[in-house]
């Protein structure tokens, strides 16, 4: 039984997760799930989580070392793992991973679309950074390729799942420091909905998960969510495998429904004291400096 103050975390950040092995299992056993971002956080959680249920996980990530590392670990356990070393900025690439995974496996049941790159940058210290070309290549245009590649040989066989772990703060309002990411997993989710809604007639589904706070790597950078309520990567991973047992198009915490509602009818407002957080922010980083 979770100890109250996880049941307490969930119940305030989670979105809606299956918790149960035995309805994961009877989902994806026996089917071939690849999930991007592999090496690290949620990936590597949600791969060790769908492998102990009965899949067969390919994992992709930029660290051969680290995924050969995971994928031993999930083997060790009694499951199936294949890796795949990609670098999703790389277009060549993408598409001789896509020929591989399409070569050693007859049928892809899931995809999930997990890896991604977050940056926290006042948007003039961005100018010289390209930091919006290299989160749209890792959060948009990358996936897209791999997605692109292997869809084909997906309604071919007669579709299959396509899960985006996308953010909370993929939807509005911007947020001060992160118009790069926001823009580059928004983007994302947009087309992917279009996608979904294309081939919908043709087995292919498609859901977004909007996380919350997750305690990984990628949040390690930013002081202000050291101390901040965070889930879990494995609280995370029951999260993204949902759509894989419930037929959602969205996975949402409860209260995401409150932000896009007060971004509707109160955008001046919300919009002002955006902007005031950010004023106190840089007059408070100013004097730390001085």
């Amino acid at each position: 039984m979770a100890a109250p103050l996880t049941l307490i975390r969930r119940l305030l950040l989670s979105p809606p997760a299956c918790r149960d092995p035995r309805r994961l299992m009877a989902a994806v056993r026996d089917q071939t799930v690849l999930v991007t971002g592999a090496s690290h956080g949620i990936g590597e959680a949600t791969a060790r989580l769908l492998a102990r249920c009965g899949a067969e996980v390919l994992l992709l990530a930029r660290s051969g070392e680290r995924l050969a590392e995971v994928a031993a670990g999930i083997r060790a356990a009694g499951g199936r793992a294949s890796i795949y070393r990609l670098d999703l900025t790389d277009p060549t690439a993408v598409k001789a991973v896509a020929a591989q995974i399409e070569a050693h496996h007859p049928r892809i049941d899931a995809v999930i679309s997990n890896a991604g790159h977050s940056i926290r940058r006042p948007i003039l210290h961005s100018a010289g950074k390209d930091d919006l070309g290299r989160l749209l290549a890792v959060n948009f245009s990358g996936p897209a390729a791999l997605l692109l590649a292997l869809l084909p040989r997906m309604v071919a066989g007669g579709g299959g799942v396509i899960v985006s772990v996308s953010s909370a703060s993929a939807l509005p309002p911007g947020l001060p420091r992160w118009a790069a990411y926001q823009g580059s997993k928004a983007g994302f989710d947009l087309w992917l909905g279009s996608l979904g809604n294309e081939l919908r007639g043709r087995g292919v589904r498609v859901s977004s998960v909007y996380l919350p706070l997750v305690r990984t790597r990628m949040i390690a950078p930013t002081r202000a969510y050291r101390f901040a309520p965070a889930l879990t990567p494995l609280e995370a991973a029951q999260s993204v495998v949902y759509p894989l047992v419930n037929p959602v198009r969205r996975v949402a915490p409860w209260w995401l429904k409150g932000q896009q509602v007060a971004a509707l009818l109160l955008p001046n407002t919300l919009d002002r004291a955006l902007g005031g957080m950010e004023e106190m922010e840089r007059r408070l980083t100013g004097r730390r400096k001085e």
